[in-house]
């Protein structure tokens, strides 16, 4: 998936939850479209997946009702790097390289301290 497709696809969860939370009256008029613009003038075309990746934490610091539309997309890109450190690791070990399967672990769980989860918004 390329990040104006991730992009796309958040903004398209985000008109479902949108159009839902209308629909129930959980959402008025007026933060529907203020959600909209904040979720438009966040997410940029051509942005490239890191810095996508770092923004969409942000989302939710505003609007709480945007965890549901991004925590399963960051809880999905979280497994997917967790499972390529795991792949690299083991794959080092195999071939008897602990030092640089060490260092490839370690590496990881700094970036994971520096990268921990910064929105304000709790999920229900």
């Amino acid at each position: 998936m390329t990040s104006d497709q991730l992009r796309q696809d958040i903004e398209s969860r985000v008109v479902e939850m949108i159009k839902k939370g209308l629909d129930t009256g959980s959402l008025t008029e007026e933060r529907a479209q203020a959600i909209s613009q904040h979720v438009l003038s966040t997410l940029q075309p051509g942005m490239d997946m890191d810095s996508l990746y770092r923004v969409i934490p942000r989302l939710d610091d505003t609007f709480p009702e945007l965890s549901e539309v991004i925590l399963p997309i960051l809880t999905e890109h979280e497994e997917n790097i967790n499972q390529n450190v795991l792949t690299g690791v083991r794959e080092l070990i195999y071939q008897g390289q602990f030092d640089a399967a060490a260092k490839l672990g370690k590496k990881a769980i700094d970036e994971r301290a520096t990268t921990t989860w910064e929105g304000k918004a709790k999920p229900d």
